[in-house]
């Protein structure tokens, strides 16, 4: 037997040179790592040495028994050398990608922390330069009131009964959520919810729907009645105005064929008497929709006051989407009011995240909220208003 030497970078590539040189029969007498040395060792990566053994000639004699057994017995020994490199190899090739994940991760975290370490210098500074409040809750609870869309005038109406107290330094935090709580609850009021009962013949109660273009208004008017068909049982008739619109007309249509109820179109005032006059024979309550109006064409909005001018007794909503401009549902609530008194129906809650406009609107108006749709889906994606949910979204605690 002779042995040799070989020397790579890995355990794998060595005995690779062994089995190249060597063959298969040879034996794997040792595998020992070789570390760098010199002045420069710490740049350098460690080398593997390994040590075969092998027959330098051909085993002449193949019937003695216990030369084949040997030599058996050392291809099995090489053969779970092998085996034990490859899983080594492998071993050793999973710890390196672990490192690199773990290193990159730390690299990320580093990014990480230096974005927020310069978001907190920046909010800080801005903080230290607009602060309202001194005091750091009330500070929080203002910030987090304006970020949903709470006009600054307010928040600070809400948190007036807190900076009235003396110990501010020792304020409990479940006190000014109650206290901000209740006063958002009282600002909304009681919703106005639309109630309808079976009555004789010739009596319906008549609703009608005003509003900007595209607020849905019709889809409004379809998740109502479903409700009033399906839950109430009632006979529930439809009038539309909005013929400016082939669209309008025909989504009304098509609500009312499903719902298995009558559809009326009319033109002018005149039109709708007559309507009214026949439907109210055979239906508990008639919805009415109207073309969607601009709050800046008064021409137009006088129209809308004549033809609602001629409707008994109505019951009149304003639709309004949420997702609209604060100022913009200011103007468009303060031009209808000159022609109506009306609810508001707010729209499109699912396409936003601060309903702070909703509670702006209540503060500054005064006028009665009922009801908020939150999706296309008829009858489902409508629901009566609830002014706890409203709170509690303000207030991040929902």
């Amino acid at each position: 037997m002779k042995m040799k030497k070989f020397e790579a970078v890995t355990e794998q590539q060595a005995i690779e040179m062994v089995k190249n040189e060597l063959g298969m029969d040879a034996v794997i007498l040792n595998i020992k790592k070789i570390q760098p040395r010199g002045l420069f060792s710490f740049f350098r990566k460690p080398r593997v040495e390994v040590t075969a053994a092998y027959e330098d000639k051909p085993i002449a004699n193949k019937d003695n028994i216990q030369e084949e057994k040997t030599k058996n017995e050392g291809a099995d020994f090489n053969k779970k050398i092998l085996e034990k490199s490859n899983q080594d190899t492998k071993k050793i090739e999973k710890q390196r990608q672990t490192i690199n994940e773990l290193e990159k991760k730390l690299s990320d975290t580093e990014v990480l922390l230096e974005q927020v370490m310069l978001k907190l210098s920046v909010s800080s500074h801005h903080v230290n330069s607009s602060r309202k409040y001194d005091n750091a809750m009330l500070q929080f609870f203002y910030e987090k009131l304006t970020l949903q869309g709470v006009s600054p005038k307010i928040s600070e109406v809400l948190l007036e009964d807190i900076e009235n107290i003396e110990d501010l330094d020792n304020l409990d935090i479940n006190l000014i959520v109650k206290v901000v709580y209740n006063r958002i609850i009282n600002i909304l009021g009681e919703p106005k919810i639309l109630r309808v009962e079976k009555r004789g013949k010739s009596y319906a109660k008549n609703v009608v729907f005003i509003g900007p273009t595209g607020v849905g208004k019709t889809t409004t008017i379809a998740k109502i009645s479903s409700q009033f068909i399906f839950k109430d049982h009632l006979n529930v008739g439809f009038i539309t105005a909005d013929t400016y619109r082939i669209a309008a007309v025909e989504q009304l249509k098509t609500y009312a064929d499903i719902l298995d109820s009558e559809v009326g179109v009319v033109y002018n005032s005149e039109d709708v008497v007559e309507k009214i006059n026949e439907f109210k024979v055979v239906n508990d309550v008639i919805f009415i929709d109207t073309a969607g109006r601009s709050h800046k064409n008064s021409e137009n909005l006088n129209e809308l006051k004549s033809f609602l001018d001629v409707i008994p007794d109505p019951i009149i909503y304003l639709v309004l989407s949420v997702t609209t401009k604060y100022e913009d549902l200011l103007n468009i609530i303060d031009a209808y009011s000159k022609i109506a008194d009306f609810r508001i129906i707010f729209t499109k809650l699912d396409e936003t995240s601060c309903l702070g406009s909703v509670l702006n609107i209540c503060y500054e108006t005064g006028k009665e909220i009922s009801y908020a749709t939150n999706g296309q889906n008829v009858p489902d994606d409508i629901d009566v208003i609830k002014p706890e949910e409203i709170a509690k979204d303000l207030l991040g605690s929902r």
